[in-house]
C-alpha cells in the first residue's frame, strides 16, 4: 500500500500555491503559516495545525521564522488506517492539539531533526496519524481499539520498565497477535515504538531543560546514563552532551567523534 511520509519543512515569506493528490497535515513546531484554502483563511500556529485534503488547491506563505512537520497521506494510506472519516469531516479545515498531541509534535521534530531513517518517519507519521485521528471526531472505521490502548499505555509508561507481555496485557491481546497489529498498521514493533519513544523524550529534555544527563537517563526509562549515551550513539551519532551543546548553538547535530582508545568518555557530566 501507499505510505505515509513525514518531513520537517520551513516556508519562505513567498505565496505559494498548488495541489497535491494525498492529504497532508501540516502541525506547528516553531512560528506560523498563513493558509487560504477554499475561501478560508487559516493558520496553522501554536495549538492548532491545518488539515488539507486531497485535490484541493491552497496557497501559503511564512514570513517570520517557522518549522512544521508535514504528514503526506494517500488517500488508500488513509483507509488502511483507520482514518478516512476523520480525515473527511476534518479536512480544510484547522486541527486542535491537546498538550498531549502537541509533546508528541515536539518529540518527533526533535527525533527526526536532520536524522532519522525512511522507515523511522514512516513510523512517526503513522502515530501522529492515528493520535490526531483518535483525539478527533469519534468514528467506527479508526484504527483497532486494542491498538490504540496499547499505544496509549507505551506513551503513559514508556518512561517505566517494560515488556511486550506488559502492553500485550494492557490490551488485551496475546503478544503475537500484537506484534502482527504493530506489523500491519505502523510498520514497526512494540519494543521499537518504546525505544523509540524514550529517545524521544530524552532528546527533548536535553534540548530544552537543564537537567543532569543522568537524571534525564532515569526519567525516559533507562537504566543508567551509559544506555542513554549508547541508545542516542547507535541511533543518530552523537552523545548526550554533543546533542545539548547543539541544541543551545542552534548548529546541527553532528556526529560524534570517535573516542581514543583509554581516553575518558566525553559527555559525561550535565
Amino acid at each position: 500500500m501507499a505510505e505515509v511520509e513525514l518531513s520537517i519543512q520551513r516556508y519562505s515569506a513567498e505565496v505559494v500555491a498548488h495541489r497535491h493528490a494525498h492529504h497532508q497535515l501540516v502541525l506547528p513546531v516553531e512560528g506560523a503559516l498563513s493558509l487560504s484554502m477554499g475561501g478560508r483563511e487559516l493558520r496553522a500556529a501554536g495549538l492548532s495545525g491545518v488539515l488539507v485534503p486531497s485535490d484541493a488547491r491552497h496557497a501559503f506563505a511564512a514570513p517570520d521564522r517557522n518549522r512544521f512537520l508535514v504528514v503526506d497521506v494517500p488517500v488508500a494510506a488513509a483507509e488502511q488506517l483507520g482514518a478516512a472519516p476523520w480525515i473527511e469531516r476534518a479536512a480544510g479545515g484547522p486541527i486542535a492539539l491537546d498538550a498531549a498531541a502537541a509533546l508528541l509534535v515536539r518529540a518527533a521534530a526533535a527525533e527526526l531533526e536532520g536524522v532519522g531513517s525512511v522507515a523511522l518517519r514512516r513510523q512517526w507519521a503513522g502515530l501522529l496519524v492515528l493520535t490526531l485521528a483518535e483525539r478527533g471526531e469519534r468514528c467506527p472505521g479508526r484504527a483497532p481499539e486494542k491498538l490504540r490502548r496499547a499505544l496509549r499505555f507505551i506513551e503513559e509508561h514508556a518512561h517505566e520498565p517494560l515488556t511486550v507481555a506488559d502492553v500485550a496485557a494492557r490490551a488485551e491481546l496475546s503478544p503475537g497477535h500484537l506484534h502482527h497489529l504493530f506489523r500491519a498498521v505502523l510498520g514497526t514493533t512494540v519494543q521499537e515504538r518504546i525505544a523509540a519513544l524514550r529517545l524521544a523524550r530524552a532528546t527533548e529534555l536535553l534540548s530544552r531543560t537543564d537537567l543532569g544527563i543522568a537524571e534525564i537517563a532515569i526519567r525516559c526509562g533507562y537504566a543508567d546514563q551509559s544506555c542513554l549515551t549508547r541508545s542516542l550513539r547507535r541511533r543518530h551519532g552523537v552523545t548526550p552532551a554533543a546533542l545539548r551543546r547543539a541544541a543551545r548553538s542552534g548548529r546541527p547535530v553532528g556526529p560524534a567523534e570517535p573516542r581514543r582508545r583509554g581516553a575518558p568518555p566525553r559527555g559525561g557530566g550535565a
